[in-house]
């Protein structure tokens, strides 16, 4: 047999081969939501950290509210919450708060007085109700990805959406839960909210297409009181250790200083 003839052979059958396998097709935007769904569906512990930075404007003052957020999620256990806040407003102070639970039992820094049981029970619903916001990572699918897939950009691994759709409200309320703007009565008494224009990124990981990442930045117009307030909020989000969040609690000395 001569060598030119074993060339032609080996050719063969590697084209052979190669004609043989099956091309990976990439996911479209909805296989991929589809795949988050049913990886999210799946968490039973996660940690979250996030950044938030929001500008109000109103009654001719303008503040700045800051806050760093650290969850840790354990849906049969317990939970722990670490928030740093910030205002350069005198009129709207904040501050930074510990608050972990295990099974109803509450360690919060600064520590509380509560004048009765009613008043106690209302902060843990409180925070259990922030918590639970936090890692709800199906809202965020059913409310602003599912509903907004015809326009959004998928590159690789990132969804990307510019706009001023209503489903950014959504968005709006989970980044209310990371602002110490939340913190200011009448900052949870909005009417009229309606955001002029959005955009975000969410970042997956590459096989369970679980979110890395969430970056957002809105432009809000609403109402206090029937006088117009406007706010544009920017939040950093980073999601990881999914199932394998081992919740340590938060320690006073974690926000001393702060």
């Amino acid at each position: 047999m001569n060598k030119r003839y074993v060339l032609i052979l080996i050719l063969t059958l590697l084209l052979s081969a190669c004609s043989q396998q099956k091309t990976v097709q990439p996911m479209t935007k909805d296989e991929m939501i589809q795949k988050m769904q049913q990886s999210v569906k799946a968490i039973d512990s996660i940690t979250i950290a996030a950044q938030s930075d929001v500008t109000v404007t109103y009654d001719k003052f303008t503040t700045k509210f800051t806050q760093d957020t650290d969850s840790q999620f354990d849906t049969i256990n317990k939970s722990a919450l670490r928030i740093i806040a910030d205002s350069n407003n005198t009129k709207y102070p904040v501050q930074s708060i510990i608050f972990n639970m295990d099974k109803g039992n509450v360690t919060a820094y600064p520590e509380p007085y509560y004048l009765n049981y009613r008043a106690r029970n209302a902060d843990i619903q409180y925070f259990s109700t922030m918590q639970s916001n936090l890692v709800n990572l199906t809202g965020i699918i059913q409310n602003v990805v599912k509903k907004e897939v015809d326009h959004i950009k998928l590159s690789d691994d990132t969804l990307h959406y510019d706009g001023s759709s209503e489903s950014l409200k959504y968005l709006f309320d989970y980044g209310s839960d990371c602002s110490s703007m939340n913190q200011i009565a009448i900052m949870n008494d909005l009417t009229d909210i309606k955001v002029t224009q959005g955009s975000f990124d969410i970042t997956l990981s590459p096989v369970h297409k679980l979110p890395k990442s969430l970056n957002f930045e809105l432009k809000v117009d609403a109402k206090i009181k029937n006088k117009p307030v406007h706010f544009i909020m920017k939040q950093s989000t980073q999601f990881k250790d999914f199932n394998k969040t081992n919740v340590k609690f938060y320690k006073e000395k974690e926000i001393e200083g702060e």
